[in-house]
């Protein structure tokens, strides 16, 4: 199966790590979800919401890695009319190390070639 259109933009705009082509994926009122952002926004809930926010946790994750690498293992999708909803499986690479890398999903659902939410899970 290709993937969704928006899992390809998803996939360059991190892997490309700018700020403005990753907030440019969301919506309005957009939701992102991950234990990272516990970690890295001292978000209690781990949720950000609005481009705003979604555009600093970008520029932190920008400033911080030198590289992001997310290969693709699974995609799981449904879409319609322009919304749908994809998980995404795959494994972290942060900075080149291959040794270090993480499995992670990605939920992520959208409508009018926009990301409305996702929802992170790493193991």
């Amino acid at each position: 199966m290709t993937p969704p259109d928006i899992v390809v933009r998803w996939k360059a705009a991190w892997e490309g790590l700018d700020p403005a082509r990753i907030e440019g994926l969301y919506a309005p009122g957009a939701t992102h979800m991950s234990s990272v952002v516990v970690e890295r926004m001292n978000r209690a809930d781990g949720t950000l919401r609005g481009l705003a926010e979604i555009r600093a946790y970008a520029e932190a994750a920008a400033g911080r890695l030198a590289r992001f690498e997310a290969d693709i293992l699974q995609v799981i999708a449904d879409e319609a009319d322009g919304a749908g909803r994809a998980s995404v499986e795959y494994w972290r690479v942060l900075n080149g190390n291959e040794e270090g890398r993480t499995r992670a999903v990605e939920i992520i659902e959208w409508s009018g070639g926009k990301i409305t939410a996702c929802r992170v899970f790493h193991f």
